[in-house]
């Protein structure tokens, strides 16, 4: 059966909305439970490594305040929480930011699929952006405020940056940069967007100024905002402290490590071709900063960290941009 797009936008809005409603609704949150609570939240998102990840815990904020306006019953809902601090309310507010976001994910997600790069049948299509709303959905078992915005703004990247590889733009390059700044206001995770656009740059032009300028420019601009944000706040903090022993000994952290090779595997094995598979690896190998700070601060066992470089490979291995003019 084959869809139009608006079709195709419409199924993929309500598979992210009907599978995000049931992770949230159908099972108790043991993992995040003291955070759903606003003091709590107030006070972790606003010291260490989180502080700098400003966008969306401002947009949670926003819309608890909103909420805190209505006279909703929340019982309704008929939650179970395992914190007794734990607040309806806050708990709503999570559930309404990260769904919108996943709905404006499953949307770019089909823009990616239906553009000319991308080589799939239209069930390869509809599977694949299947697979990358649920592992994305799956992973919420640690609820924060900007994992999910972060997958957006790094698949809104992606297609974007295929349009500046066909048309060489500067105007769409332009667009990049904005999109870069506001991801890095969002989560520092928009630095595998480097990855991506170094990746997408060295296979159609090779090492030349093609290559170099963009990937300086796009990198100037995630400094600067990296960079200022820790300036402006008077801290460089980077990370939260050393984990590597926890992760290479803790049961549930190896676990973590064995969904990162699992799903590595699954890009791989969903390749089109050498050439896919080969930016999958070169990806990987341009994301290597991102992946040794996840191993040396990050918890493995939260599989989110994961996340943004699966969905990253996940529609690199049916991309093609060699043929491109």
């Amino acid at each position: 059966m084959k869809l139009n797009l608006f079709s195709k936008l419409i199924f993929a809005a309500l598979l992210a909305f009907v599978v995000n409603s049931f992770v949230y609704f159908s099972f108790g949150n043991i993992y995040s439970s003291t955070i759903l609570n606003y003091e709590n939240f107030q006070e972790q998102f606003h010291s260490g490594i989180y502080q700098y990840r400003i966008l969306s815990g401002y947009f949670l904020v926003w819309i608890y305040n909103l909420l805190s306006g209505l006279n909703f019953d929340y019982q309704i809902f008929k939650l179970k929480f395992f914190d007794q601090e734990s607040e309806p309310k806050m708990f709503l507010a999570f559930f309404i930011l990260n769904t919108f976001f996943l709905v404006l994910s499953s949307f770019v997600m089909v823009l990616i699929t239906e553009s000319k790069n991308f080589i799939a049948t239209e069930s390869e299509k509809i599977l694949m952006i299947w697979a990358a709303v649920f592992v994305i959905a799956i992973s919420q078992f640690v609820i924060v405020p900007y994992d999910v915005s972060s997958y957006f703004f790094v698949l809104l990247f992606f297609w974007i940056f295929l349009m500046y590889l066909n048309e060489g733009s500067a105007a769409i390059l332009i667009l990049l940069v904005a999109v870069l700044f506001v991801s890095t206001l969002n989560r520092e995770s928009s630095a595998l967007s480097l990855s991506l656009a170094a990746t997408l740059l060295y296979g159609k032009f090779g090492l030349g100024k093609k290559t170099f300028i963009p990937v300086a420019i796009l990198g100037a601009v995630f400094l600067a905002v990296y960079l200022g944000m820790r300036f402006f706040n008077e801290s460089f903090t980077t990370n939260d402290g050393n984990l590597v022993v926890l992760n290479f000994s803790q049961p549930k952290n190896i676990l973590g490590l064995l969904f990162w090779v699992v799903f590595f595997i699954f890009t791989l094995i969903l390749s089109k071709d050498k050439t896919a598979l080969r930016n999958i690896l070169i990806f990987h190998l341009l994301a290597a900063p991102y992946i040794l700070m996840c191993l040396y601060s990050g918890i493995l066992y939260e599989v989110r960290l994961y996340v943004p470089i699966f969905l990253t490979a996940l529609f690199l291995s049916k991309s093609e941009f060699t043929k491109f003019q």
